[in-house]
Parts: C-alpha cells; structure tokens; sequence
C-alpha cells in the first residue's frame, strides 16, 4: 500500500508527504453530504473546529470531489484531518499526507462494508483512524420513529425482516445526523494529539 501511495503523490504531484510538511494551523476537510447522511448542526460543528484551532475546509459538492485531477487531490493532500459520514466521499483519504487523521462518523444501524472499505485501509496507508459512532439520539429516525421504535431501537430487526436492501434504504438513504458536540469535541481532541497539536487545545 505504501508503494501505491507514492505512485499516487507522483501521478497527481502531490507535495505533502507526511502531515508535518502541511501548514499550521492545521486544516480540516469536512466532507459534507447534501442528500443523505447530511450534518444537520452543521454549522455548529465548524465553529467549535474553529474554537479549537482548525482552518476548515467544506467539500459539498460531488463535482467538485471527484475533480481530483485538476484541484480536489490537492485540497485533500493539504489536511492534517479529514471528517465525513460513511460514504464515498471518505475514499478521498487516498491523498491524505502521512500522519493525517481521518474521521469516520458511523450512522445508526448500518454497518456493512463500514470497516473494509475505510478503517481497515486506513493504518497500511499510514494514516490515523478514528471513528465516532453516533448514539440514537443523535440520528434524525430517532426524531421520526422515537427513541423505542425497533428502527432506532433495534437496528437489527430491519435487516432480519427486509434483508440489506431494506437496512439500507433506512439507514444511510433516510438518515441524517445531528452530532453531540461536547462527545464529538473529544474526537477532535485526540485527532489534534495524533498530528501533535495537542498542547494548544488541551485546556480550552
């Protein structure tokens, strides 16, 4: 996989190496979905990126992240840290530098393919992975079915009954997300350790 990173810095003339050789502050990718799967506190998680130290770069067009001759790998090769919801956006983690940090937020319920196709890559390509898993109070089914419905409160049963298709179309084609910020801070924070900005942040 490392072999495979340094021919796609050669292909695309990436200058990042490692996260060290970007800027500081540090930048933050957030890859921000506008169909599915959308961050409904928005704006209220880049204000608190920004509190702790991040520069905060929004991709929400599709068009735009999958321009990755001319500018998108670059924009992406320039982050310390990458955030988004599981979905393809997330694969733009190819151009990250060395060291950088990507952070998978996983929807209620669905977890198929969640693990093979970011987590898993993520350390062979020498990245850090971290994941917050969101709590069903913080996905919008919860404010459609209530907290007791099997839907949120027994995400299995909808994949038993209706098979993947079914676990899909509810789970990441029905949901939207709406973080906890003082749970997600934390996330940062260690994201911020890994890529040694750490001190600046610890007591704020």
């Amino acid at each position: 996989m490392s072999d495979f990173r340094q021919f796609i810095r050669k292909a695309y003339k990436l200058q990042h190496k490692t996260v060290f050789d970007t800027t500081n502050p540090p930048v933050l990718l957030l890859i921000s979905r506008q169909r599915t799967r959308k961050f409904l506190n928005q704006a209220e998680m880049v204000k608190m990126m920004k509190e702790l130290g991040f520069r905060v770069i929004i991709a929400s067009s599709d068009k735009i992240m999958s321009n990755i001759n001319e500018k998108f790998s670059h924009v992406t090769n320039s982050c310390s840290v990458m955030v988004g919801a599981h979905g393809a956006g997330l694969a733009n983690e190819l151009f990250l530098p060395d060291g950088a940090v990507m952070i998978q937020v996983r929807p209620l319920g669905f977890q198929y393919g969640v693990d093979a196709f970011y987590s898993e890559p993520g350390p062979g390509m020498g990245l850090r992975y971290l994941e917050y898993f969101i709590e069903p109070v913080e996905s919008s089914l919860a404010d459609i079915y209530g907290l007791n419905h099997p839907v949120v409160a027994d995400t299995a049963s909808v994949a038993a009954k209706g098979g993947y298709a079914a676990a899909r179309e509810m789970y990441l084609n029905k949901q939207d997300l709406r973080l906890n910020l003082n749970r997600f801070r934390g996330t940062l924070v260690e994201a911020l350790g890994f890529i040694g900005h750490h001190k600046d942040v610890a007591n704020t």
